[in-house]
């Protein structure tokens, strides 16, 4: 599979910097991972345009399996969507904090 890998910065809550890339997904667009703060950020194909969301702090071993899977859809709907705290960004980077989430011990 060819992907490009596009350099872009997001912001949750500091600068971070994420190599985004195509993937096969009916659901999600692009998506990249950064290891040392652990933030994942997606795009989905529904999403307007520019708009990511962040999931954190996601292990290597979960991203490591979502890139594996067989539907990352699906496995994101199974083992992060509900787990990690989320923010919407948008192009710029900036957080919309009325779109933020997190996750309390407990809470689905």
């Amino acid at each position: 599979m060819n992907s490009s890998i596009v350099h872009e910065k997001h912001t949750r809550p500091e600068q971070v910097e994420v190599h985004m890339q195509d993937v096969e997904s009916r659901s999600i667009r692009r998506l990249g991972y950064n290891p040392e703060t652990q933030q994942l950020v997606i795009q989905f194909y529904d999403s307007l345009p520019g708009l990511r969301t962040v999931y954190s702090p996601v292990p290597q071993e979960v991203f490591d399996g979502l890139m594996n899977s067989q539907g990352m859809g699906q496995y994101l709907e199974e083992n992060i969507r509900y787990t990690y705290d989320f923010a919407l960004i948008d192009e710029d980077g900036l957080i919309d904090p009325e779109k933020t989430r997190q996750r309390r011990d407990g809470e689905i």
